[in-house]
């Protein structure tokens, strides 16, 4: 890793290369890793061009970015989705059909409390203002003479509102009809495909004394490994996923999760500051194997080597759904080949 003063002196020359970044902090960790790179960033002499936006359920600490996205839903969102749910999308229908407890009035504005489905809801609740506050804070890095926008999420996966907001955000730059919403006026290929720098939580899981949370912060963790998964197979994914937090067989880097935070934007920040030749060497690498090696999620490492008690229970299923479509695939070809062979035979007889 490059020190804060190296940082400076490679990059300055090379500012005009670099795209500008619109960094997108998801949840309490994706909060703190943004602070932490943006302090990195400072001391640097702010050698690229970042514009810092925050997206969460909890609005502490808002007031360290360049823009707030508060999308802590009020009494008066959730009375009207309570009254009218089929309204506001089908994870609105769901809670309030199977999970009214989590509407209590006194829990409001505590955040997501590391439930996912709050944070699906609070993204469809707030689905509009989302796209007319990313669409501002591209126009603000515009404004300093960016000609290319790569956005980047920092998030971690164990928590309520990152594992689900780094899973909903996916769609405000992949799916078309969003993305035009967004870039209304603009050119639409000068916002790229986001890039994410993701917190695994599999250690600090196990830190938790209190087996409910444990429990919790795992099912998150695996639930959002799997479904990046689906939206990579669907080529709908991130241009990049980094995770940091599963660096041994033991599953901690860090002790304590400030200091995960702090690494994770100090990363983030260097890997924005060298772009240029990261992304020289991905082009006839990782870019390489993007384009012509199709995705089968088989990587996701909850599936494969862990012990049966720490897998979540569902991840039996999970794994046992993959089994049956290898071995569906493998019979489809063997069927192929026979039916070849067949038609090869029958040739001969006439």
């Amino acid at each position: 890793m490059t020190t804060e003063t190296s940082i400076t002196n490679s990059n300055i020359s090379k500012a005009d290369l670099n795209p500008g970044f619109l960094v997108i902090a998801i949840g309490g960790a994706g909060k703190e890793s943004v602070k932490s790179a943006k302090k990195h960033y400072q001391a640097a002499g702010r050698p690229f061009a970042m514009y810092t936006v925050v997206i969460d359920t909890d609005a502490r600490g808002f007031d360290a970015f360049d823009l707030a996205i508060n999308i802590s839903p009020t009494r008066q969102k959730l009375s009207a989705m309570d009254a009218n749910p089929e309204k506001y999308g089908p994870a609105c229908k769901a809670l309030v059909k199977h999970h009214r407890s989590l509407l209590k009035s006194e829990a409001i504005g505590h955040g997501s409390r590391m439930t996912r489905i709050i944070t699906q809801v609070a993204f469809e609740l707030f689905h509009e203002q989302i796209i007319n506050d990313l669409r501002h804070a591209i126009h603000s890095l515009i404004e300093q003479g960016q000609p290319r926008i790569l956005p980047v999420v920092i998030a971690s996966f164990g928590g309520g509102t990152g594992s689900a907001g780094i899973i909903l955000l996916q769609d405000f730059f992949t799916d078309d009809v969003i993305k035009r919403k967004i870039t209304f006026g603009l050119q639409y290929d000068m916002v790229a495909r986001p890039v994410s720098f993701a917190i695994d939580g599999f250690a600090h899981a196990n830190q938790q004394r209190n087996e409910a949370n444990r429990r919790r912060i795992l099912a998150n963790i695996y639930s959002t490994r799997v479904e990046l998964a689906e939206y990579e197979k669907a080529d709908k994914g991130y241009q990049y996923c980094f995770h940091l937090g599963l660096g041994n067989d033991a599953g901690a880097i860090f002790p304590t999760i400030e200091q995960v935070c702090e690494a994770n934007g100090v990363i983030c920040c260097e890997w924005m500051a060298n772009y240029d030749i990261f992304k020289s060497h991905a082009v006839n690498d990782l870019d390489f194997c993007i384009d012509t090696s199709p995705y089968t999620g088989n990587d996701i490492p909850e599936l494969h080597g862990y012990p049966k008690e720490l897998i979540p229970e569902y991840g039996e299923q999970i794994e046992e759904e993959t089994a049956n479509e290898e071995a569906s695939g493998e019979k489809t070809d063997d069927k192929d080949e026979t039916d070849t062979k067949s038609t090869e035979l029958d040739g001969k007889k006439e």
